[in-house]
């Protein structure tokens, strides 16, 4: 996938449009229509988004990423997605909705058909809606689509419903509107070898900056080292045994595990919340509860589901 981070002309096109600030499942019924469309009309595939959310730039939300840039970018590829651009939103936060789709979408890109969620804005203030861009594109002798709502259970699927279950600790039903598990990739940093001296060594990951955090405590979950996927019980929170004065990512690998992480890059997978973080008078407890933590993890079925 070619990336661009200004507006620049490509082949004629179909794009679709929106910040996929989570590529959840409703997202990628979007993306995935689109692409599909662009098969079908020997059209070049693209999507027009952002780096940043509108929202978090203008003040109107508090930033939870649930997707670093890197993982959107990625994802975007794995979908099919030929052309992304992620640009800069003050560069078009100020053209009108007419504007953005004559002097942009058509003249500047060359594109034939839209993709777009039905809650979608665009333009000045937020003016343009899915409405004004259908009038819009039949104006202008353009294909648009708008999708309607994804559900699960009785609500649609949005980002700020995922951010609230992860959290809360649903991260069983988090995973299941987003497509995927829950995943944090981060550099393994050194702690102070507090498990390995009760023979349950972990590996240290800080949370990154403008992460939505998972509720503080215990995780069953999948790490990624080197291309290989290993079983983990992983806590997040501030480790209150040892007095931990950070919030972080602490996993043991269940079985064997040998070599050096430090220094490297790991993904972590939340799979489903085992217990609340808790404060234990000494490590020997925690050691105890841990295991008995472990023992919950193996016998259920849950590293089967994914």
């Amino acid at each position: 996938m070619q990336i661009f981070n200004n507006i620049t002309q490509i082949s004629p096109c179909c794009i679709a449009l929106g910040c996929f600030d989570g590529i959840h499942i409703g997202h990628q019924r979007i993306i995935r229509s689109m692409c599909s469309y662009a098969k079908e009309n020997s059209l070049s595939s693209a999507v027009f988004t952002f780096d940043v959310s509108p929202a978090a730039l203008l003040g109107k939300s508090r930033r939870r990423t649930l997707l670093s840039i890197q993982d959107k970018m990625k994802t975007l590829e794995e979908i099919g997605t030929e052309y992304c651009f992620s640009v800069d939103f003050s560069s078009v936060r100020n053209i009108s909705p007419d504007d953005f789709v004559k002097t942009i979408l058509i003249d500047k890109l060359g594109v034939q058909a839209v993709f777009c969620g039905f809650n979608y804005r665009f333009g000045r203030n937020a003016e343009g809606t899915s409405d004004i861009l259908l009038e819009l594109c039949q104006k202008y002798g353009i294909k648009a689509f708008v999708s309607s709502p994804v559900c699960y259970g009785d609500q649609a699927v949005s980002s700020s419903r995922i951010r609230d279950l992860i959290e809360n600790g649903d991260i069983l039903t988090a995973n299941r509107l987003l497509g995927r598990p829950f995943s944090v990739e981060q550099i393994i940093t050194e702690g102070k070898h507090n498990g390995r001296t009760v023979g349950i060594p972990t590996i240290n990951q800080n949370l990154p900056e403008g992460f939505v955090t998972p509720r503080f405590g215990v995780y069953a979950s999948f790490v990624y080292i080197d291309g290989k996927r290993y079983e983990g019980i992983t806590n997040v929170g501030v480790r209150p045994t040892v007095n931990g004065d950070h919030k972080n990512i602490e996993t043991h690998i269940l079985g064997r595990f040998y070599g050096d992480l430090y220094g490297k890059h790991v993904r972590t997978q939340f799979l489903d919340f085992v217990r609340d973080e808790k404060k234990f008078d000494n490590l020997e407890e925690l050691s105890v509860q841990i295991k008995k933590d472990i023992d919950k993890v193996q016998k259920s079925s849950i590293f089967n589901k994914y």
